[in-house]
């Protein structure tokens, strides 16, 4: 666990390391150096876009070094590193040899945030989770960040935000592994399922990552939880703090459900409330009822009227890359579920349409269990076509229950995909796989798959029947 550090009265003159230069690092430098820190940013790599953000750096006063750690990044009175730097890290091992202390980026932005936090979790649905709870803030006229995992770095959004607003941050696992005192007004976790498998030793140790968000909250926070995700359940059950629990059943306490087609509210001390059919809903599938039921408990605690709360469930359109439409052609809908960057998330595409499927998956594996779904995908797809590096371990891991067709890139997935599909089909990019084979990251695979999609026919936007 991270030691403790002063709080930001008492930075000025600090020296501080940062961990890479993405845009989380890049953005704790800023927050740091104006806090009166004198700051290095290092990172291993050296492309243009480093190169880039370094010089945006320098023009700061921050110092900074590319293409490699050297041992100045130990000089200092403590790290911050960066979600995409791994714990592996020669610089962070040493530093914890050392007993150097170590945050992430989200805790150093939490000692600067004047509004509370909401903080939201899990291995899937968390990014539409923050985004659907940024829009009921913004419905009821609260200033609102939504920042965190989804993008936008929590340290920037730090500096915009005053105490009358909100803080909706997504976090994820890598964010909360350096966490030392970071306790959100709410913490939310989503859901559990195998995912970043070969960045944890085990499944357990990233469970027990993901649930560092409430392991500082005290009688004044809350914990918001699944409460039929059973391993979740388990982990929070010794939990002695305040909890809502939601659910696609009758709430047994606190917390949100569904009771026949009707979502249901209940407050701790007061009677259960009806807030909507579920039909009403603007995001179709389980899932996104999931998410919204996990919004509610969270909008209801902070105060939000229930009007406002419903406004925002009939109404929010979903986030990009989470299966989205980018196109009806000749009758063929084409879906990007770029953010499906795991198993479970895959599963929860393919049983949200109704329609036959061509599943396009594929990228860069993250020693993912694919045998143990290919049952679960034959019966959901009309074919499959797979791409990039995960292609070949995918392939073997499907054979034996069906065969699917198999090239070297998303371009040529999209263009074998054109030959096969049919009026009244599916063609669906839900990769399973993270995307740095081919792409910069997931944003940057969605939006080239809608490219080549559209050519030249354009964003028609016809309703499907998800």
């Amino acid at each position: 666990m991270p030691q403790k550090i002063q709080n930001p009265s008492d930075l000025n003159d600090k020296r501080v390391t940062v961990l890479g230069m993405a845009r989380s690092g890049v953005a704790v430098a800023r927050l740091l150096r104006r806090a009166g820190c004198r700051v290095l940013v290092s990172d291993a790599g050296a492309n243009e876009a480093l190169k880039t953000a370094a010089a945006e750096l320098r023009s700061w006063g921050i110092e900074t070094e590319l293409s490699g750690h050297s041992l100045r990044t130990l000089e200092c009175d403590f790290l911050v590193r960066s979600p995409g730097v791994p714990t592996t890290n020669t610089i962070y091992v040493e530093a914890k040899q050392r007993k150097l202390p170590l945050f992430s980026e989200i805790e150093v932005a939490a000692w600067f945030c004047r509004a509370p936090i909401v903080a939201i979790t899990g291995s899937n649905g968390k990014t539409t989770t923050t985004e659907w709870l940024g829009d009921v803030f913004k419905r009821w006229g609260q200033p609102v960040a939504v920042c965190g995992n989804v993008g936008f770095p929590f340290s920037t959004a730090v500096e915009e935000l005053g105490t009358e607003g909100v803080a909706v941050v997504e976090a994820s696992s890598f964010q909360l592994e350096d966490i030392a005192d970071f306790a959100p007004r709410a913490a939310i976790i989503t859901n559990f399922s195998p995912d970043h498998l070969d960045r944890y030793d085990s499944y357990n140790d990233y469970l027990q990552a993901k649930c560092r968000i409430f392991e500082n909250l005290s009688a004044r926070e809350i914990l918001i939880y699944n409460r039929t995700d059973l391993d979740l359940a388990a982990r929070v059950e010794a939990f002695a703090g305040k909890k809502l629990s939601f659910g696609l059943n009758a709430p047994p306490g606190a917390g949100a459900g569904v009771v026949g087609d009707e979502i249901i509210l209940v407050m701790e001390g007061r009677a259960a409330r009806r807030l909507m059919h579920r039909r009403e809903l603007s995001l179709p599938g389980p899932h996104n009822l999931e998410n919204a039921l996990a919004v509610i408990c969270a909008a209801a605690d902070m105060g939000v009227p229930d009007e406002v709360i419903a406004a925002s469930l009939r109404g929010f359109a979903g986030v990009p890359h989470r299966l989205e439409k980018v196109a009806e052609i000749e009758g063929i809908l084409w879906v990007n579920d770029s953010k499906a960057t795991n198993v479970a998330s895959g599963l929860t595409a393919l049983n949200s349409f109704n329609r036959p499927i061509i599943l396009l998956a594929g990228g860069r594996d993250k020693s993912s269990d694919f045998v143990s779904v290919a049952a679960q995908v034959r019966d959901k797809v009309k074919s499959v076509i797979l791409f990039g590096e995960a292609g070949r371990v995918m392939e073997k891991a499907w054979s034996p229950v069906f065969k699917s067709d198999r090239v070297e890139s998303l371009q040529q997935a999209v263009e074998l995909a054109r030959t096969l599909a049919q009026a009244g089909e599916v063609v669906l990019l839900s990769p399973m796989c993270a995307s740095f084979d081919e792409f910069k990251n997931y944003e940057d695979r969605g939006e080239k798959f809608k490219v080549w999609v559209r050519g030249d026919a354009g964003p028609d936007s016809a309703q499907s029947d998800t």
